[in-house]
């Protein structure tokens, strides 16, 4: 495994040469994996979704800004937790930095202390999306895995039916409805109905999360 996938990094990307080697000589000394680009589209070739870490990314930026480049990088999947930094802040630059989901808007020059603060709050952050991205995954491969009948078996029991309820609307034996429960469970690991409705539960709320996520970056 690569020391790219195995190690969360810090991204900077800003085309100003000093403020990106003090950045990163800065996020080096304070303990940080780094690596640095000049431009938004080295960047953007260079990352695929399953490397760790965060960006430092400068808003304002010739042919592509900072704001340009996350939102194409967002609706490729490629998520990460983003500290924009600026020179020229103003209102409307800041509103639309947030709405992107950024950690923060720093204007230069910031302490170094908030910057410490800032690039750990945002790395807690990707290895919290990382792991629900992981956990939805598992839970979409368990439900994958379950025949139409055994969805539709499962959906009741989300709703509370009894054995018999299901039977009858099933046109199945309870005994059936037993070992259709019985597979049920087999393929999504649980040992108890209540261990199954929680993880089903938790599979519905991670995908409601997803659909939202997927929404507000399409507006």
């Amino acid at each position: 495994m690569s020391a790219e996938l195995s190690n969360p990094t810090v991204y900077v990307v800003d085309d100003d040469q000093q403020m990106r080697d003090s950045l990163c000589a800065l996020l080096d000394v304070l303990g940080f994996r780094v690596k640095a680009f000049a431009t938004p589209g080295s960047c953007h070739r260079f990352y695929r979704p399953d490397m760790p870490g965060c960006l430092v990314l400068d808003i304002r930026m010739p042919r592509q800004t900072g704001l340009e480049l996350y939102e194409l990088m967002l609706k490729e999947g490629k998520r990460l937790p983003v500290i924009f930094i600026t020179a020229h802040a103003d209102v409307s630059t800041a509103v639309a930095a947030m709405k992107t989901g950024a950690i923060e808007f720093l204007e230069k020059p910031f302490d170094r202390e908030t910057l410490l603060d800032r690039v750990r709050t945002a790395l807690t952050l990707d290895a919290k999306w990382r792991e629900g991205d992981a956990q939805f995954a598992g839970l979409v491969d368990r439900v994958q895995q379950l025949s139409l009948r055994e969805q539709q078996t499962l959906e009741m029991i989300q709703a509370g039916e009894s054995n018999k309820s299901m039977a009858a609307k099933l046109d199945l034996t309870e005994r059936a409805v037993e070992m259709r429960r019985s597979a049920i469970m087999r393929k999504m690991k649980v040992q108890s109905v209540a261990e199954l409705i929680d993880l089903t539960a938790t599979h519905r709320i991670l995908a409601e999360l997803r659909e939202s996520a997927r929404v507000r970056v399409a507006n």
